[in-house]
């Protein structure tokens, strides 16, 4: 199976020599609806920038800036005490809220102070709010301290707990993260319900979408260098980075499973008529049988995914064009048009990571692109009653 090429566009102007223009983990800077006409389009992430651009969109308009995150001496102190210390700072998600506050959901790395400063294991990530620096202003802050822990622990290890960022629904807000399933080694993701950007409310989480296990799963979910190797982390499955828009009346959740330094990275779409699924239902992927055994399971239903490197004999395979296409999200833009941001690697610039297992890529060349979309979200439609050909015609990347 050839796939044809993908209009595929550099978000940043990339300057390989002077390693200028990498982004890595590139999430749309949510404004209040009464601001977005008149600001650019922003972008944070795991890189220590802001993205900016001012509209129209075009290949390499993006410009970054500094962003800069402390943590409050007292949150500092309470790791002490406990015998740890924050050492590292992701997911830098920045979010106005529509009453016009701005906020920032941060994922901070911690570690024993006893545990070796070369490697992460023995490490885990907890979520935290951060306020601006300043007052608020109309532009995305850039100065930002971290003042409350929201999910986790400063003092015990927990896995998952990271990559949160905040929604608004029906003047509603959530915290939307990455969570381990009890029990096993998959994490997933979850919504919690907020009464304030620093306070949850006394619900639980609920599961939007985790890794299936429904008849044996889905082995185009597994970290298949585990998967294929056997190791002790052989059953290791994750879906991440989901990013939530609301389209026609559904909610569409943009993901990534896989490793983010593998081919096997890959941007799903998932669908659900409302923010919270039924009990016991998760967002709904789009699925086709996999006849020739693709995945390994000749005959076995597998996920059709918007954008993948993995398998030329699957669907949306983009492997000539970029390495690893994840961290997605659908924004729409003033006029009506959408686009599909992510990062990914160059397949002729995506060197060897240094200290991660074989056949990965060298996290700090992940560059941010867009491509456009055709969306045919229909209004009267119904997510749970659609067949999946016409789940999988509602989003597509439009041809050149």
């Amino acid at each position: 199976m050839t796939a044809d090429p993908i209009p595929l566009h550099p978000m940043t102007q990339v300057d390989e020599k002077e390693h200028l223009g990498y982004f890595g983990d590139p999430y749309p800077v949510h404004v209040a609806p009464w601001t977005a006409p008149f600001l650019p389009q922003y972008f944070s992430g795991t890189t220590e920038e802001l993205m900016t651009c001012e509209r129209p969109i075009k290949p390499g308009c993006f410009e970054t800036s500094p962003v800069t995150v402390k943590i409050a001496d007292g949150l500092e102190a309470k790791a002490k005490d406990a015998n740890n210390e924050f050492f590292d700072k992701i997911n830098r998600n920045i979010y106005q809220t529509d009453d016009g506050h701005w906020n920032m959901a941060v994922t901070l790395y911690l570690r024993k102070t006893s545990a070796p400063k070369t490697s992460l294991v023995g490490s885990w990530t907890v979520i935290a709010h951060a306020h601006p620096e300043t007052e608020d202003t109309i532009t995305t802050p850039t100065s930002w301290i971290v003042d409350k822990i929201l999910i986790g622990s400063v003092e015990e290890p927990a896995k998952a707990n990271y990559d949160g960022k905040y929604f608004e629904d029906d003047r509603k807000l959530y915290l939307i993260y990455s969570k381990r399933e009890v029990g096993t080694v998959h994490d997933g993701i979850v919504a919690q319900a907020l009464t304030s950007p620093t306070d949850l409310d006394s619900t639980s989480p609920v599961w939007l979408l985790a890794p299936s296990t429904t008849d044996g799963g889905f082995n185009s979910e597994y970290f298949h260098i585990n998967w294929a190797e056997g190791g002790p982390n052989a059953d290791f499955k994750l879906i991440e980075t989901g990013n939530i828009t609301k389209i026609a009346g559904k909610y569409v959740m943009a993901y990534s499973t896989g490793d983010y330094q593998q081919l096997d990275y890959k941007t799903g779409i998932a669908y659900s008529d409302t923010l919270l699924p039924k009990e016991g239902e998760m967002y709904r992927r789009i699925l086709q049988p996999d006849t020739d055994g693709v995945w390994g399971k000749p005959g076995h239903p597998e996920v059709r995914y918007l954008l993948q490197s993995d398998k030329e004999a699957w669907p949306n395979y983009v492997g000539t064009q970029v390495f690893a296409p994840g961290v997605p999200s659908v924004v729409e833009e003033p006029n009506g048009e959408y686009f599909l941001y992510f990062d990914g690697f160059l397949p002729s610039n995506a060197p060897p990571a240094t200290s991660a297992p074989k056949t990965s890529f060298e996290a700090t060349y992940r560059r941010p692109f867009y491509v456009p979309l055709s969306v045919r979200v229909p209004f009267n439609g119904c997510v749970e009653a659609a067949t999946d050909e016409e789940l999988a015609s509602w989003i597509t990347v439009r041809n050149k």
